[in-house]
């Protein structure tokens, strides 16, 4: 009789630790059931994970799933139920014959679910009913969380096979939880006659932990006697402790407990043998094998260590319980020696789960690779910098201890704080994860409403709202542009008179869709164009409500305000979603429909991106995950000046990432500083604080942008690359940029969902009307430099000298690291633009820093938190001029130039009160020659 056959003669049925599909489809499975007695088969990460890179046995299977838009946890569920379900088909003449004793296939959980016992009570469900065959044994850890679930699954009629069981104490908290899901099943009038476990020790783990402690002890012993003490117990600790477990065992199915539950039907829970496989070799490697056979027990080998023994084992009947006084003698040693063995227990179960990861993320990763090939063009590239992948390893190790990945889809808000009230807080800030797929829901509603609008002859949908509300609107209206027969769109986010009555010229407002968004219901720029255009069109027609939809979040102002109105419609945004987070929202999903853009293919292509970045994945592989980290650690060692290139057909995507970089990282001193239109220049013209990030779109002409960048990554500055296939990339990347932020704010250490500074410039603004409701006037220091036509107010000088000295001398406070910023407040034209280009690209060239330039009020909601909160290292110019044009704002009795020129004052003020570096140059009424001085005096 073969060898391993005689194991099963003498009460313990041999099983295998390595299920792999070519096992199944060679035959080789079969071959060791009928030939060798095989009696069942458990599944390995580690071996599971070579099989998928190594080989294209997976390969059609994943081409399929992942054309079919499967996360990656369901492309490996589907792989490895697959395999499952085979190998249980193989083996169930073994389970048919022993009337369901053995013939089983364990399956396990995902190790990343090892603490959180909810998760593994419903993972265990899944898997159970997806494979849907008897002789499936769901492989559970047995850490105290998940005992649990194992007396849920048990209760539930689930096969289970607890495993990284190292004590008997632990196993007795297993027995027990077995037992008392069988009484309370057989409580119910369930049947328990179907239902099987086995309780897995690992061995060979027991004594390569506690040989190395004797190591230790040896070294450090001075006698010859000593040294013998020690050395006659390697080796010992992991028989010893199976014996002693073996004995609890029995003493369990001594019980009248038990007893009943045995006349009930049920099968005892057998200990199984896991780990068997010799690692130090010295040993014997069949020597487990050898001394640990006794009736009803399992032992799972190493395919090495099965054959081993088919060759040369031996068959030693009884061994299991042989030696016994020396087993328990063996744990009086250890501790006589300062070993504790229930301490080395709890730490070999904690490394365990941490080894089972480990292959558990290198397949995932390695899937992820493969479902990146076959999707190739369908989905965006992205490269890091080679020259820096020592820098991506350092962040993504340090966040893969952290288990960022799980716990950011738990939405576990003690990633950015440990303050648990705060924690509590940015939990409900993270409903942006489930956009893609919670808003495909929705898809049919927004397009209802869109549809209705084209069909009533609407020409221009006019966007009315700041940052988040309207930025990724103005990304899609610019890149996309409106389908034929579909309204255009146009964005007005600034207070300045004259660009609301520009737009107004541009526009037939009677024909005109006004949408109204705003998150809070209550941004003041938001509610003043709304009331302006609601007047506007009141005289114009009975039922203006019908030119106006709302996009805010419920119980708003603005909410209540659309139902007064009879808005056409309004749409309430899930509150968990932050206004910079909100692109695949109905913040930017309802103005993208209104343009006849396609949501539903625009959310299937973010949900692409979500699958390479989603839950079950590591920071390892994790594309967005990485780029954070990437991002964030470049950040750390000052390289925090973030530089984005974009190809033209998609330059307006800059603005996006502007806000949602600044206003999430730049706070408690802290942050990173988004560089964005900033015109490409030699390396030597960049300080050694850059970060270029090159988004390019593969439609466009990108050769200068190729070259000049190669030639800063030869000069040591690091790139990022990320190539869109197309347009609808854009989806991607709005996800792969929320996810990335998220990561570099915590590497950074600060909340990325608070905004602490930008309160004090609407607190500034808001006392500065109050003023002017009393007084008419604004009360405005005198300026330290210059007159009317051109006033420079800042630090007060004693000399009085020129505004052309004045600005002079402030720019030489610029220093390597700093960064300029040129801000504007009043209308944005194209001949304005290049003269603040001009500008920027002077100062660069000349003090080799960042530059950033942004209009106001509109910066306030995208940079302005990172300029007050962020680190000290900006220099700002704010620029402001007489007002152009007087427009109203109903019911105020202020109007549009007061209300932006109290802004601008606001928010100069807020930046003193910080110790910024800040001067206001206000340029009269003459606003072109005076920015041409300007321009002249920085050239």
């Amino acid at each position: 009789m073969h060898t391993l056959r005689q194991l099963f003669e003498h009460g313990q049925s041999y099983w295998l630790d390595n299920l792999t599909r070519s096992m199944i489809r060679t035959g080789e499975l079969k071959r060791r059931v009928t030939s060798e007695g095989l009696r069942g088969i458990t599944s390995n990460p580690a071996t599971f994970e070579k099989a998928l890179a190594a080989s294209k046995e997976y390969d059609a299977q994943i081409r399929k799933l992942s054309g079919e838009e499967y996360t990656l946890p369901r492309i490996y569920e589907n792989l490895v139920v697959a395999d499952a379900r085979d190998a249980c088909d193989v083996l169930r003449p073994v389970f048919d014959d022993s009337e369901g004793g053995d013939g089983f296939v364990s399956l396990e959980v995902s190790p990343h679910l090892a603490y959180s016992t909810e998760q593994t009570i419903a993972e265990a469900r899944r898997l159970w009913n997806t494979v849907s065959r008897p002789n499936l044994l769901v492989k559970i850890p047995g850490t105290p969380e998940s005992i649990p679930a194992i007396r849920q699954a048990l209760y539930e009629g689930i096969n289970v096979n607890i495993t990284l069981l190292f004590s008997v104490a632990n196993y007795e908290e297993v027995a027990e939880a077995f037992l008392t899901a069988l009484e309370q099943r057989v409580s119910e009038g369930d049947t328990i006659r179907t239902i099987a476990s086995v309780a897995s020790f690992f061995i060979s783990r027991i004594d390569s932990e506690v040989d190395q402690l004797l190591g230790e002890r040896w070294s450090r012993s001075r006698t010859i006697e000593e040294r013998a003490r020690v050395a006659a117990l390697f080796g010992k600790a992991g028989i010893a402790n199976a014996r002693l477990a073996y004995q609890a065992y029995k003493r369990i199915c001594a019980t009248d407990r038990w007893a009943r539950l045995r006349d009930k039907g049920v099968r005892p829970q057998r200990l199984l043998w896991a780990s068997t496989g010799t690692k130090d070799p010295l040993y014997r490697d069949v020597r487990y094998v050898e001394s640990l056979l006794g009736p009803n027990t399992v032992i799972t080998m190493p395919e090495q260590t099965a054959d081993a023994f088919a060759r040369q084992g031996r068959i030693c009947a009884g061994s299991l319980e042989s030696d016994l006084d020396a087993a328990g003698e063996t744990f009086l040693l250890l501790a006589t020696l300062g070993i504790q063995f229930d301490h080395v227990a709890s730490e070999l179960q904690e490394d365990g789960i941490r080894k089972f990861v480990q292959p558990f993320d290198a397949l995932m990763v390695s899937l992820t690779r493969k479902r990146r090939q076959f999707l190739g063009k369908k989905l965006n590239r992205q490269q890091l910098s080679p020259t820096s992948q020592a820098v991506v390893k350092a962040g993504v190790q340090a966040l893969d201890v952290r288990r960022f990945v799980t716990r950011l889809y738990a939405k576990d808000g003690s990633l950015w704080t440990v303050d648990p009230q705060v924690a509590r807080l940015t939990q409900q800030r993270l409903g942006w994860l489930d956009s893609p797929s919670a808003f495909l829901e929705r898809v049919d509603e927004i397009q209802t409403v869109a549809e209705a609008a084209r069909r009533e002859g609407f020409k221009h949908t006019v966007i009315v709202g700041m940052g988040g509300s309207s930025l990724a609107p103005e990304v899609c209206a610019r890149t996309f542009g409106a389908a034929r027969g579909w309204p255009d769109l146009v964005v007005l986010d600034n207070t300045d008179p004259y660009s609301i009555s520009h737009l107004l010229s541009q526009i037939e407002p009677s024909r005109s869709l006004f949408v109204i968004s705003s998150k809070s219901g209550n941004t003041i720029e938001t509610i003043s164009f709304y009331r302006y255009f609601y007047e506007t069109l009141a005289g114009r027609s009975g039922v203006p409500g019908n030119s106006f939809l709302a996009i805010t979040d419920p119980g708003t102002w603005l909410a209540k305000e659309a139902a007064a109105k009879r808005f056409r419609h309004c749409f309430t945004n899930p509150p968990d979603i932050p206004g910079r987070y909100s692109a695949l929202s109905y913040f930017g999903l309802v103005p993208m429909a209104l343009m006849g853009i396609d949501i539903r293919t625009f959310l299937k292509r973010a949900a692409k991106l979500q699958v390479s970045s989603g839950p079950g994945l590591p920071a390892a592989g994790n594309p967005a995950v990485e780029l954070g980290a990437f991002v964030g650690m470049q950040a750390r060692k000052g390289r925090d000046k973030l530089t984005f290139v974009l190809s033209d057909t998609i330059s307006s995507l800059g603005d996006w990432l502007e806000q949602l970089v600044a206003e999430s990282t730049g706070k408690e001193g802290r942050g990173i500083v988004p560089v964005v239109g900033e015109p490409l220049a030699a390396p030597g013209a960049y300080g050694r604080d850059r970060l270029f990030v090159y988004i390019s779109h593969a439609a466009a002409d990108n050769k200068v942008y190729d070259k000049r960048l190669a030639a800063l990554e030869k000069g040591g500055h690091p790139v990022v690359r990320i190539l869109l296939p197309d347009r609808m990339g854009l989806a991607e990347e709005f996800l792969r940029w929320e996810l990335a932020t998220v990561t570099s704010a915590s590497i950074l250490g600060v909340n990325p969902f608070d905004e602490p500074n930008v309160a004090e410039t609407t607190k500034n603004t808001n006392d500065l009307l109050a003023s002017w409701h009393q007084k008419r006037r604004f009360e405005i220091d005198k300026p330290a430099a210059g007159n009317k036509e051109l006033a420079v107010y800042g630090p007060p000088s004693a000399r009085r000298p020129s505004p052309e000295k004045l600005i002079t001398s402030f720019l030489d406070s610029v220093r390597p690291g700093d960064y300029l910023a040129l801000l504007a407040y009043f209308r944005k034209t194209p001949a304005r633009d290049r003269l603040l280009e001009q500008m920027r690209v002077t100062l660069r060239d000349r003090y080799k820093v960042a530059t950033t330039v942004a209009y106001g009020p509109r910066y306030l909601h995208t940079t302005g938190q990172l300029h007050k909160g962020g680190q000290n290292s900006g220099v700002f110019l704010l620029l402001t001029s007489d007002a152009e044009e007087h427009l109203p704002i109903p019911g105020q009795d202020y109007d549009f130039a007061t209300l932006q020129q109290a802004q601008a004052l606001g928010d100069f003020s807020a930046l003193q009160s910080k110790g910024r570096r800040v001067i206001r140059i206000h340029l009269g009424s003459e606003l072109k020659p005076g920015l041409k001085r300007i321009a002249v005096l920085m050239g």
